[in-house]
């Protein structure tokens, strides 16, 4: 007699499983359907069915963190790769801002040492299973302990197969699939030499990553455009309000060296950072505008910091912090919530405010769009509620976010090792008003301009998930 579920119940939540078909794991997320359907999909290829450990030489996982030290670090030396340099994307490794470590500290470790067309993979944290390959321009280098290393047996597997093969969806559910099932994600070395991959005859293989780099390719074309088109609303808008920024000189000790009469910063701030050359020009050139210029204080009724709320619940009140304040705008990815009886009075938001980081990301700017009237702001976030009979949110919200705007800000930081800016700092920041029609038209234009924007980087990931479909297809023969 064979017990069965009732049909009422989520199958997906609860679900029967022979005890013959338990593999050393007990945890029931292990086991979910849903991971089974992915490995018979698996199964069901017409390639060969192998697990990692079978296709690499070497699995290996960084050092614990004790065993670089300070003192390890230098100014250049032998590549030490982070998570952050670890893209998720394309699969490459990011090279534009990378640390170093001594060669005496490399030997100590050369366990795990890297060399090109090694792959590297996050083994923990929120970019778990982000697999990139080591490229020719890094002779040799290292990794951390939240990284795991791969040295591919090529007479298997094209490395950069592998690469593509555990980005595409199905290769990242199967990675997580291993997690050791703590609180952050995990996933041991011994787990990830178990992890299930098809491997296809070498000339699909090469064909496969062919594909793939095409979407990556056709990605990246379509997310520079809209980048130009993004990058165009400053030089517009500057041009509009008749402001010429004077760009700095090359960055030499004569042009880091400047004057000031002590009749310029008597009764003002006394340290060198503030009276830079180029905040000087910024504000000469915003004066020299062709329309009247206004202190963000003569514009607004009210500038207020927000609440610090460290417990979050599963519902409430909208948390905003400064990470959901986007570069053009909110960040719905990962919300948070609180659960307090009310919003404090002095950051209740309305259509005529303005959000301001004012710490950690500085100078982050947002209107307030209906998702987030109903939020709690951070402490690192300014409300600035403004005269809408002088200045409409949207046109301010754009000057800000300008490079004029950018600097004014930056400016007005407290110069501290971490930058914050405070209300009355905040206030002083200058804003050329054009009148309110000139303003809307301001504003139409450059909603234009980021609606395409928008729209090119949708297709962006469109055609990058279509890649990643048709390659799947590839891989389990069902194209």
């Amino acid at each position: 007699m064979s017990f069965q579920l009732s049909t009422d119940v989520d199958k997906n939540k609860i679900f029967l499983i022979n005890c013959s078909s338990l593999n050393e794991r007990l945890d029931p997320e292990y086991y979910q359907p849903n991971h089974y359907q992915d490995l018979i999909l698996l199964k069901n290829s017409p390639y060969r069915n192998d697990v990692l450990d079978h296709v690499c030489s070497r699995i290996v996982d960084g050092p614990f963190g004790s065993s670089i030290k300070a003192s390890d670090y230098v100014e250049s030396g032998i590549p030490f790769i982070r998570v952050a340099d670890v893209t998720r994307g394309e699969g490459s490794i990011k090279t534009d801002d990378l640390i170093f470590i001594t060669e005496e500290a490399h030997e100590r470790i050369i366990r795990s040492k890297i060399i090109p067309n090694d792959v590297v993979i996050a083994k923990t944290g929120a970019t778990m299973g982000a697999a990139s390959l080591v490229p020719e321009s890094i002779s040799e280098a290292n990794i951390r302990g939240d990284l795991a290393a791969l040295s591919v047996n090529e007479n298997h597997c094209i490395s950069r197969y592998i690469v593509v093969y555990i980005n595409t969806n199905i290769g990242q559910r199967l990675f997580w699939r291993l997690d050791s099932g703590g609180t952050r994600g995990r996933v041991v070395i011994g787990n990830l030499k178990k992890y299930p991959i098809v491997v296809p005859p070498i000339e699909i293989q090469q064909k496969i990553i062919e594909k793939m780099d095409a979407g990556y390719a056709l990605q990246k074309q379509k997310e520079l455009e809209a980048q130009r088109s993004l990058d165009s609303i400053d030089d517009y808008l500057l041009r509009e309000l008749g402001i010429n920024l004077v760009e700095p000189e090359e960055n030499t000790i004569q042009n880091r060296v400047f004057y000031r009469n002590l009749s310029e910063i008597t009764g003002q701030r006394f340290d060198s950072y503030y009276y830079k050359t180029i905040f000087e020009n910024t504000k000469e050139s915003v004066l020299e505008s062709k329309y009247p210029v206004h202190k963000l204080r003569n514009l607004s009724s009210n500038i207020q910091n927000g609440v610090e709320i460290r417990d979050y619940s599963d519902s409430g009140f909208r948390y905003l912090r400064v990470t959901d304040l986007g570069k053009y705008e909110i960040n719905n990815n990962s919300p948070r919530y609180v659960d307090v009886e009310e919003i404090p009075s002095r950051v209740i938001l309305n259509e005529k405010c303005l959000l301001v980081s004012r710490s950690g990301s500085l100078g982050l700017v947002s209107k307030v769009v209906p998702e987030i009237e109903n939020a709690i702001l951070s402490s690192h976030i300014l409300k600035v509620e403004l005269n809408t009979n002088i200045v409409i949110p949207e046109y301010a919200e754009a000057f800000l976010r300008t490079k004029v705007g950018q600097l004014e800000i930056f400016k007005e930081n407290n110069g501290g090792v971490i930058p914050e800016i405070n209300q009355a700092a905040l206030g002083k920041i200058l804003i050329p008003c054009p009148p309110l029609d000139k303003q809307l038209e301001i504003v139409e234009h450059i909603d234009a301009i980021s609606d395409r924007a928008k729209q090119l980087r949708q297709e962006a990931e469109a055609d990058l998930e279509k890649a990643k479909q048709e390659v799947e297809a590839m891989i389990l023969g069902v194209e």
